[in-house]
């Protein structure tokens, strides 16, 4: 880590950029790090957890757009997390894992907080397929809960397997043409459906990118949720009505292109990230014709 860091943009409390010795940008992620601090101000180094340095515009909005929801305890336990990949299988894995990895296990956390967890149904397939990424995953729960005092399951050492993998340029049993070809189909349904434009740079965006990039991935292997009765959907879909039309639109397109019927749970974990796309947007109506503001 270079000696003296200038901050030459305060994004907030914990995230400011400044330049390496190259003279090139990155992102100086730390608790407090920018607390009480200007451009041209001296970062102290102690405060520092993670320092990214983004490849172009692009990757620096969309990194930015991330951490600024992430609390630093994040990053700090997942890269403790991806420091026990990487010693134990002698590997390097891309920047963006962390990035990913922390936004994931914040949403768990604070998820299992609030009683609702998201299960992995190929939990089975991941153990048998990836021991040694399991077991080292499940060394990171230990942590988290150590950290949080929060107790997580087996599917999310699942999960974090999975971010792994993709880390690693790999692809959990799912072709990646038809991977993006689903996501790029979803995502311009629902647009239409609402006359809007999403924003592609959007923490929502991204975990809902996330989520269709796994279930383009079942969907491949012909593992779709079981069709149990989910509380999440109806719930749902009675107070904001359209979303019943868009997320059975989703699920006409699978029908009709995997041939796999989509169940009311497969539907609620659908219907919830259009309802915080659209949420993020100011645009969903609720049942009164109210809107979000």
């Amino acid at each position: 880590m270079q000696d003296h860091y200038v901050i030459t943009k305060l994004i907030n409390n914990n995230v400011v950029f400044s330049t390496d010795a190259g003279g090139r940008e990155i992102i100086v992620f730390g608790k407090a790090v920018g607390f009480g601090k200007k451009r041209g101000d001296s970062i102290d180094n102690s405060k520092i957890i993670k320092v990214f340095e983004p490849s172009d515009t692009k990757e620096k909005n969309f990194l930015m757009n991330l951490v600024e929801d992430i609390d630093p305890v994040y990053i700090d336990m997942t890269t403790k997390i991806i420091a026990l990949f990487e010693s134990r299988l002698h590997c390097k894995v891309n920047v963006m894992m962390n990035i990913s990895l922390s936004d994931h296990i914040h949403n768990a956390v604070r998820n299992k907080q609030e009683g609702f967890q998201v299960p992995l149904d190929i939990l089975e397939e991941v153990k048998t397929m990836y021991p040694r990424e399991f077991l080292i995953a499940k060394e990171g729960l230990d942590l988290i809960e150590k950290e949080t005092r929060t107790t997580l399951g087996e599917d999310e050492a699942g999960y974090i397997v999975l971010h792994y993998i993709n880390a690693q340029g790999q692809h959990f049993r799912s072709d990646a043409k038809v991977r993006l070809l689903f996501q790029e189909r979803v995502i311009q349904e629902i647009e239409r459906e609402y006359g809007v434009k999403l924003d592609h740079l959007s923490v929502y965006y991204s975990r809902f990118l996330t989520h269709l990039s796994f279930l383009a991935a079942r969907l491949h292997d012909g593992q779709l949720l079981e069709a149990s009765q989910s509380t999440l959907y109806p719930l749902l879909v009675q107070k904001y009505p359209r979303l019943e039309a868009c997320t059975e639109l989703i699920a006409g397109i699978i029908l009709n292109e995997f041939h796999m019927p989509v169940g009311e749970e497969e539907k609620g974990y659908l219907a919830l990230h259009i309802h915080n796309l659209l949420k993020n947007l100011k645009m969903e109506e609720s049942s009164n014709g109210t809107t979000f503001k």
